[in-house]
């Protein structure tokens, strides 16, 4: 028996292929559409950071796994200031925003710290730590995300 938890990417891929089901026949309203291309850009960026955590190099060498943090550096980037933002609708969410961002930044810097000065132990070790520092940012990243455009997902049993 298989218990484990759907992933979130897993779990909007299920959001997408229902969403299809649901206006197989009929067009979606706008707010409807605003929903969907949400999902999908989450989707896309997702599946990005995934292809990312596999092609990260096993290597020691700061000249092989360098050009691929910068890579991710660069995409988290453009992530931070992508798309321009509707105006927050009241100060209660302006202010989620606002703090969502600040913490989104709080991660990015902590792991630029980190980075810095950074020579892995072993050529395992870099795989690892760029693995576990995506699985920080996108937490943060998503959260952010739910403030301009909240997609909620149900927790499942698998």
């Amino acid at each position: 028996m298989n218990n484990k938890k759907p992933t979130i990417l897993e779990q909007y891929w299920k959001l997408r292929f229902d969403f299809q089901e649901m206006y197989k026949e009929t067009m979606p309203a706008p707010v409807q559409l605003w929903y969907y291309q949400e999902l999908l850009y989450r989707i896309e960026i997702l599946e990005v950071f995934k292809q990312f955590k596999d092609a990260a190099p096993l290597s020691s060498e700061p000249n092989i796994f360098k050009t691929h943090y910068q890579v991710v550096d660069m995409y988290v980037e453009n992530l931070k200031k992508d798309r321009n933002l509707p105006e927050a609708p009241d100060g209660e969410i302006k202010k989620q925003r606002e703090t969502a961002l600040a913490c989104l930044n709080s991660v990015v810097n902590d792991y630029r710290k980190r980075y810095g000065s950074y020579g892995p132990k072993s050529p395992e070790q870099y795989q690892k730590d760029i693995g576990n520092t995506i699985g920080t940012f996108l937490p943060a990243w998503l959260q952010y995300r739910n403030t301009i455009k909240e997609i909620k997902l149900t927790e499942e049993k698998a």
